[in-house]
């Protein structure tokens, strides 16, 4: 009869140590990853974490993130195996870095409330993956390793803050409509066409080093001399920078560029202006 207690005792420890650690049989207590705002190792209260960091696509928790409730930020980092996009899409979460390869990017457009999505070195193929993410504000795509179709940015229409560094081509009339964009950087290998599509930014950076002898690496600043509001202009090119003067940015407040890329009246000129130049190292 004494048993009888210590098997009964037994068997609800199992249920509730399968509870905590399986995820298949519901919400999980606990999960155990790096997490919290240090990312440190350790036990987490799967409705009070946070912000988790995943390292390697056999990371265990990653099937726990779907029951995270308060997961607001994800870093999947530096991962070199193919990690499955849908296993760690949670709608609640509002700040996503990914770096490393991937399948079912699609999935992507299960995190609804997402704000703001940096995806670096990795195989992202098409925005169309993203383009259910109406509330999206900041969008960073980093030296993918393919060629990123970018033909359904313009309807992401709260994107603000907009980074592209790639080896193609950048058509900017694939994001001409974002009346909201404040802030716009772009860096490619290959040619940066339709600037003249742009005229909502504040901020604007450009750098062009192009690997092919036969692409132009002058950037023409009469291409986007249109934008009425600029305050800020970054120019990194190998190449000359055209059309450069004050009359042409009546608002500009900042210019970065290499000292040698300007002549003396226009650094005279821009000077008069109220320009700030700050000469690239």
């Amino acid at each position: 009869m004494k048993k009888k207690p210590v098997i009964i005792a037994v068997c609800v420890l199992i249920v509730v140590l399968v509870r905590l650690f399986t995820p298949y049989l519901g919400r999980p207590f606990l999960i155990y990853c790096h997490g919290g705002q240090n990312g440190d190792e350790d036990f987490y209260l799967s409705s009070k974490v946070n912000k988790v960091v995943i390292y390697s696509s056999d990371d265990p928790c990653i099937k726990f993130l779907r029951y995270c409730t308060a997961l607001e930020k994800l870093e999947v980092s530096g991962i070199i195996s193919t990690i499955d996009i849908n296993d760690i899409a949670n709608p609640n979460i509002k700040e996503l870095y990914i770096s490393g390869y991937g399948v079912n990017w699609s999935g992507l457009n299960k995190c609804t409330d997402l704000k703001e999505l940096l995806l670096s070195v990795c195989d992202f193929k098409s925005t169309e993956d993203i383009s259910e993410l109406k509330n999206l504000e900041s969008l960073s795509i980093f030296r993918p390793k393919t060629e990123v179709s970018l033909d359904k940015l313009n309807e992401l229409k709260n994107i603000s803050y907009l980074e592209i560094n790639c080896t193609n081509d950048i058509d900017c009339e694939d994001f001409s409509q974002l009346e909201k964009l404040d802030k716009l950087i772009l860096a490619s290998e290959g040619k940066i066409t339709g600037l003249d599509k742009i005229d909502s930014v504040k901020i604007l950076s450009l750098t062009m080093h192009q690997s092919d002898q036969n692409i132009s690496r002058d950037i023409n600043c009469e291409d986007f001399a249109q934008i009425e509001n600029l305050e800020a202009l970054s120019l990194e090119t190998d190449g000359k920078i055209i059309g450069l003067d004050g009359s042409s940015f009546d608002t500009l407040k900042r210019l970065r560029v290499s000292e040698n890329q300007l002549s003396d009246e226009v650094k005279e000129n821009l000077k008069e202006n109220g320009v700030y130049i700050e000469y690239l190292e």
